[in-house]
C-alpha cells in the first residue's frame, strides 16, 4: 500500500533536515571573525599592504564579507591604513601599530619566504623553492635513533625503568645504564634525558644520540627515588656585559639583546645551567670540561 505525503510530514522532514545543518556558535563566529582581523594586521604590518582578494582567498568569503572586515579593522586601528585608490589596496602607514597581533619576526620569514623556525630555534626548514634571499647557518645533526627513542618516551611516560648501552664522552667508555627518566632537557644542540643513573646513584644527564641501543621497557620504577632537586631548582644567571669593550660596542649589545642597562637576568634550571653557560662561551664558568668535538681540517680556509 502507498501511503500519501501529507503537508505536515513534509513539514517535520523538513524540520529535521534542518536540524542536521549545525550552525556555528557566536563563539566561533566571533573566533573566526578575529582571525580574519587579525589576518589583515599582519599583512599590513609586515607587507605593508592589503587586498580584498587576499582575504577572500585565505578564508574563502565574499566581496561584502571582506569590505566589513576591512571597515571594521580600519575602526579599531584608526589611521593605520589607507586605501591607495591608483593600485586598488589598502596601504599601511608608516607610524602603524598593532592592536590585535604581536609580531615576530619568524612569522614574517614563514609566510614570505616560506622558512620555518621553531620556537626558541630548535630547527630551521630551508624554503622549499630554494628561496636565494633567506638562508641560515646549518650546525651538523645530532642524530638520534627513533627506536632508541621509541623506549625513552615510552618509558618516561609509563614510569618504567630504561636499560641502554651509553657511550660516555666523558668518560670515554660505553657501559649499559639503568636509567629512571625523569624529564627531557633541549640545551640549543641536542636532547638530553635526565634520568637517575642506578649505577652512580645521582641523576644524571644523558645524550640521546650517545644511546647504542635500549631495551623495551617493562620494569615499573619505586616510588621512593631520591627528588631531583637540580631539575626542580630554578636559578637566576646574571650576565654583564663585557666591560672590556668600549661604549660604541656596548651599546650595540644593548640594542642587539634588548637592555636598557649592562646586565641581563635570565632563568634557569639548576641542571641546565652548564648548558646555557657553555652556548654562551663561558667554558670556564658552566664548568664543563669537554674535550672538542671538531677541529679544522686541511688548515684554515680563506
Amino acid at each position: 500500500m502507498i501511503r500519501s505525503t501529507s503537508l505536515n510530514d513534509t513539514n517535520m522532514a523538513a524540520k529535521k533536515t534542518a536540524k542536521k545543518v549545525r550552525k556555528p556558535s557566536e563563539r566561533e563566529e566571533n573566533w573566526a571573525a578575529r582571525s580574519r582581523l587579525r589576518r589583515i594586521e599582519f599583512l599590513l604590518w609586515w607587507r605593508g599592504w592589503i587586498r580584498r582578494s587576499d582575504m577572500m582567498r585565505d578564508f574563502g568569503v565574499s566581496v561584502a564579507q571582506t569590505s566589513s572586515d576591512l571597515q571594521r579593522y580600519h575602526a579599531i586601528n584608526e589611521g593605520a591604513m589607507t586605501y591607495h585608490l591608483n593600485r586598488k589596496r589598502y596601504e599601511a602607514s608608516p607610524r602603524m601599530s598593532c592592536k590585535l597581533y604581536v609580531p615576530r619576526f619568524e612569522d614574517a620569514v614563514e609566510e614570505f619566504f616560506g622558512a620555518g623556525m621553531t620556537a626558541g630555534g630548535i630547527g630551521f626548514t630551508a624554503p622549499a623553492g630554494g628561496d636565494a634571499r633567506i638562508d641560515a647557518v646549518a650546525t651538523p645533526m645530532r642524530n638520534i635513533d627513533p627506536q632508541i627513542a621509541r623506549r625513552v618516551i615510552v618509558a618516561l611516560l609509563t614510569k618504567q625503568w630504561l636499560n641502554v648501552k651509553y657511550n660516555s664522552l666523558n668518560s670515554g667508555q660505553t657501559a649499559k645504564r639503568m636509567l629512571a627518566p625523569g624529564a627531557l632537557g633541549w640545551d640549543g644542540h641536542r636532547w638530553h634525558l635526565r634520568a637517575w643513573c642506578d649505577e652512580r646513584k645521582a641523576w644524571l644527564d644523558f645524550v640521546l644520540g650517545r644511546m647504542s641501543s635500549a631495551e623495551w621497557p617493562d620494569t615499573g620504577l619505586p616510588a621512593d627515588l631520591p627528588r631531583d632537586d637540580d631539575w626542580e631548582t630554578m636559578e637566576t644567571v646574571t650576565l654583564k656585559i663585557n666591560p672590556g669593550l668600549d661604549k660604541e660596542r656596548r651599546e650595540a649589545l644593548r640594542m642587539d639583546y634588548g637592555l636598557a642597562k649592562d646586565t641581563l637576568e635570565m632563568r634557569v634550571r639548576k641542571a641546565m645551567k652548564p648548558y646555557l653557560l657553555a652556548n654562551l662561551f663561558l667554558d670556564a664558568e658552566s664548568g664543563k670540561d669537554l674535550p672538542r668535538h671538531f677541529v679544522m681540517a686541511g688548515g684554515r680556509k680563506r
